[in-house]
């Protein structure tokens, strides 16, 4: 799948690109806790990648976490006893931190202490869709750069450069308003595309199936118990990229938490559960049918 290895190919956040280009020309000028924060498949993995291959001058001193599989106070104390370390290369040691807001609050006040104070050369790149969930301390203590979503005209510019203009207008700007404008999920739509030679709208839809924005809908009903709920979780339980259902599932979950949503509540309080008690590696299709399964009809 095309993802950009430097500034020049990242379509859609020309808001960052100044700032991004000045740290490159100048690494001393890259702060050592940097916040990545936007839309998931919006480039902000894929940044901290590309500072931290021109900061790092050794793959050893590239390390990528994963928060939602190493979440927990200990996991933290290894990162903080292994940042002590020097790097082994001549540049610094980067800790590239994803799905940061999914890491308990013990966990992220332990991560506090590190940030606050990092040892010369250590640099901490923490990603996450979720800023509000993370510790008011770790916002401040952090260099902050906000993504966003692609308008019509930054897809149009992704999709031509990535596939060499091998999909019309029509077929565009349908994955497009499919994607939501998530860049990730518009190349994985056009991807499709071109492999399958798709030449209408209709065929498109019959082969990359529902979009975010529709699986959106889906999810939403379900929560709100509105329209044909047996149709919507059928269709749920058919779309075949299980891990985008899984994505907008936990972001529709969280803002209906906060209005006190029954079901929601009664999912997170089981998958709570599992989490204490170290079984919270679901796959996507699981998470789904666990969800599915809790819905009155």
């Amino acid at each position: 799948m095309f993802r950009p290895d430097n500034i020049g190919k990242l379509f859609g956040q020309d808001h960052l690109t100044d700032v991004l280009i000045a740290w490159l020309e100048d690494l001393t000028q890259v702060p050592q806790s940097v916040l990545f924060a936007g839309p998931y498949g919006t480039g902000k993995t894929t940044i901290a990648r590309i500072l931290a291959r021109k900061l790092a001058s050794s793959k050893t001193d590239l390390k990528e976490i994963n928060a939602a599989d190493a979440r927990g106070i200990e996991d933290v104390r290894g990162w903080a006893e292994s940042a002590k370390f020097s790097p082994l290369g001549d540049g610094g040691k980067v800790y590239i931190i994803d799905e940061l807001h999914q890491m308990t609050n013990a966990a992220q006040s332990a991560l506090l202490k590190v940030i606050e104070e990092p040892p010369s050369k250590i640099y901490f790149f923490l990603c996450t869709t979720e800023p509000f969930k993370l510790l008011a301390a770790i916002r401040s203590r952090c260099t902050v750069l906000d993504l966003k979503l692609l308008g019509l005209n930054d897809t149009r510019s992704l999709l031509a450069y990535a596939f060499a203009n091998k999909l019309s207008k029509e077929i565009v700007e349908a994955i497009h308003y499919k994607s939501g404008g998530h860049a990730r999920d518009a190349v994985k739509m056009a991807e499709i595309a071109v492999m399958t030679n798709v030449v209408s709208v209709d065929e498109l839809s019959q082969k990359v199936g529902y979009g975010r924005v529709e699986i959106e809908k889906l999810v939403t009903q379900v929560i709100k118990g509105e329209g044909n709920l047996a149709y919507s979780l059928r269709s749920l339980t058919n779309v075949q990229d299980t891990e985008l259902v899984a994505q907008v599932m936990d972001n529709l979950i969280d803002v209906s938490l906060l209005d006190g949503n029954w079901l929601c509540s009664k999912y997170s309080e089981i998958l709570d559960k599992r989490i204490a008690r170290r079984e919270h590696k679901l796959s996507a299709q699981e998470q789904i049918l666990h969800f599915v399964s809790l819905v009155p009809l």
